[in-house]
């Protein structure tokens, strides 16, 4: 008898409209409206205006690299007690938008209007992201605007300077978040005419390639949902996981048996190949090509006599290999056993998050 089974080992994302991934001098611009004393958000990406809810700044897993050459966001945490506020142990991998240019999604703040006597209040509201993650925002370990070690209060303000700027975001986990701000000012002299404080804008950062493609295939309305968006859910009843879907080339949103990134199945297939006399099951499954950035799935080709979790064995022999493009490739893994030896056998392809 040939069967098949699909393991799940770990966690993991797409469209009302997808989100749009910046890469670009990006800065959050904030008009108010002396007329009917409202605000509005923007971001404006090298020149474009483009609408928060619809974008995300996205991060790569991969050593920041010399000033001069940033070649990723991913840095580590120094040893000093200072550096507390980042909500990591010393010597612990950090995620971090620099205040100098990262060549990638590069993130600051707009010139004000002329109206403003004062530097605007910006006040983080909220923070949502991987599980026991921490969010700051700084410029240098003495200049700490936003912590959320500490849990969320009204300390948590940047003073924004009324020119153009740039801090420091940092993360202390890889993975999808949002950061909730709100802002408010001064019009006149002094601080004797506040504004009103302005609605919430969400801002939306990916870090790391799944990451990346949860952003890409979900709107903001359910980017950060766990029922719908994390590695385990099935959002579009399917039967594939979220992490299945990514593994194998899946639209999480989209019921499908084909894949549109690399024109397959998405489902791994069992055949038999016959050897020296003998019959072996051969497994053959797409697998995600290592490109610019760290491909965060591993895929083991398994099998087994029994569905005993403790019976599998993983082939690491490939049979064939087939490019199909640039980000996949099609695998052929071939059992060592044969079935004359054994009535029953399985196989499987074993998918684990890193």
């Amino acid at each position: 008898m040939i069967a098949k089974s699909y393991l799940i080992s770990l966690w993991l994302t797409v469209p009302a409209t997808a989100l749009e991934p910046l890469i670009a001098h990006i800065d959050i611009n904030s008009p108010y409206n002396t007329t009917s004393q409202t605000w509005t958000w923007q971001l404006i990406a090298d020149g474009v205006q483009k609408n928060p809810l619809l974008s995300y700044m996205p991060g790569r897993d991969l050593p920041a690299g010399s000033t001069s050459a940033r070649t990723g966001e991913r840095h580590i945490r120094p040893a000093s007690s200072v550096w507390d506020f980042m909500g990591v142990a010393s010597g612990q991998p950090v995620w971090i938008y620099t205040q100098l240019d990262n060549n990638y999604a590069w993130l600051g703040f707009a010139d004000t209007q002329n109206i403003f006597s004062q530097p605007l209040l910006v006040q983080l509201v909220g923070v949502e992201g991987p599980a026991g993650g921490h969010f700051s925002l700084y410029s240098g370990s003495s200049s700490v605007f936003m912590r959320t070690n500490d849990g969320i209060s009204s300390n948590d303000v940047y003073t924004r300077p009324l020119n153009h700027s740039h801090v420091n975001w940092a993360f202390s986990h890889k993975g999808m978040w949002r950061v909730r701000l709100n802002v408010r000012g001064f019009i006149g002299s002094g601080t004797q005419n506040p504004t009103t404080v302005s609605p919430e804008v969400p801002l939306y950062f990916a870090i790391g390639h799944r990451a990346q493609w949860r952003a890409s295939h979900f709107a903001h309305e359910t980017v950060m949902s766990e029922i719908l968006a994390s590695d385990t859910a099935d959002a579009d009843g399917d039967g594939l996981m979220n992490l299945l879907e990514y593994a194998f080339g899946g639209a999480p949103q989209v019921a499908s048996q084909v894949s549109t990134e690399h024109g397959g199945p998405l489902m791994p297939s069992v055949s038999l190949a016959h050897a020296g006399g003998q019959s072996f099951l051969e497994i053959r499954y797409y697998r995600r090509r290592a490109g610019t950035q760290p491909i965060e799935a591993t895929y083991e080709a398994q099998f087994s006599n029994s569905l005993d979790p403790s019976s599998w064995q993983t082939q690491t022999s490939i049979q064939a290999t087939q490019i199909i493009n640039t980000q996949w490739e099609l695998l052929t893994i071939r059992d060592t056993q044969p079935l004359s030896s054994q009535s029953t056998r399985f196989a499987r392809v074993k998918v684990t998050a890193l």
